[in-house]
C-alpha cells in the first residue's frame, strides 16, 4: 500500500486548509492508500491552554480523522512534526509514537536534537528530518537522526531528491517521501510502499527501521492553484 508520511489538518495545523473529511476525500480521489497525520507541534500553539490540553486536542483531531479513514478504507497512522524552539525552520517527524504516548510526553519542542533523538530511541520511535535543504536549510546532525525526507510539496521549486538521497547514503540513514500536504496547492501523488499487513504505528516504525521502502516521488516545480 502507498502511504504518504507527512500530512496536516486544519484543526491542529492552522496553516492547513483541509479538515479531516476533506483529507480523506482527497486521498480516496487519487488512490493513495493512506497517510500519517503528522500535524505541527510548536510551543506557540500551546500558549493559553498548556501542553497537556493541546496534546488532548491533537489526539482528538487524529481520532476524528482515523474514524473517517476506517469508514472509507483509508489507512490513517499517528505521527507528529516537531518544530524545536531553537530554530523554527527545522522540523522533525516522529514515527512510532502513539496517541497515548503523546499524552504522556514531555514538551517536545523544548528538546535539542540530541535530546529528542535519545527520547525516541528510549521509546522505540523514529526521528526523521523533514524537508532538509528547503529555504536554504541544511540537514541536521546525522548522528541524531534515523532518516531524512524527500518532500514533494509543490509550493517549492524542487524536491531536492538528489541532495537528500546523497546525504542519506553518506550517513547510512533511511529515506521517506512525503507530500507535506496542507491543501494550499494541488496534492502531489507520492509516498512509500509498505506491506498491506501493517496496521498500527508500532508496526509502521518497525518496518521503516528495518527496511528502505520503495518510494513514489513526484517531481514538482512551484505550481500554485
Amino acid at each position: 500500500m502507498l502511504i504518504d508520511t507527512h500530512v496536516h489538518s486544519a484543526g491542529i495545523s492552522p496553516c492547513s486548509r483541509r479538515n479531516p473529511n476533506q483529507l480523506i476525500a482527497e486521498y480516496i480521489a487519487d488512490k493513495t492508500d493512506g497517510f500519517v497525520l503528522a500535524n505541527h507541534c510548536l510551543e506557540e500553539f500551546t500558549k493559553g491552554i498548556g501542553y497537556r490540553a493541546w496534546c488532548e486536542k491533537y489526539v482528538e483531531e487524529y481520532n476524528i480523522t482515523k474514524k473517517l479513514g476506517d469508514k472509507y478504507g483509508i489507512k490513517v497512522f499517528f505521527g507528529i512534526e516537531v518544530t524545536p524552539n531553537y530554530q523554527n525552520l527545522i522540523h522533525f517527524l516522529i514515527y512510532g509514537i502513539t496517541p497515548e504516548e503523546l499524552l504522556q510526553s514531555p514538551e517536545l519542542y523544548k528538546m535539542s536534537q540530541e535530546e529528542l533523538y535519545r527520547y525516541c530511541e528510549e521509546n522505540g520511535f523514529l526521528l526523521y528530518q523533514a524537508h532538509p535543504y528547503r529555504n536554504g536549510m541544511v540537514p541536521q546532525d546525522p548522528r541524531y537522526l534515523h532518516g531524512v525526507e524527500i518532500n514533494c510539496h509543490p509550493g517549492y521549486t524542487a524536491n531536492m531528491k538528489e541532495e537528500v538521497s546523497a546525504f542519506a547514503t553518506e550517513n547510512n540513514l533511511r529515506l521517506i517521501c512525503g507530500s507535506d500536504f496542507h491543501g494550499d496547492h494541488y496534492k502531489p501523488k507520492c509516498g512509500n510502499y509498505i506491506p498491506d499487513s501493517i496496521s498500527n504505528e508500532k508496526e509502521f516504525a518497525e518496518y521503516l527501521k528495518n527496511n528502505q521502502p520503495e518510494m513514489e516521488i513526484m517531481d514538482v516545480i512551484n505550481v500554485t492553484l
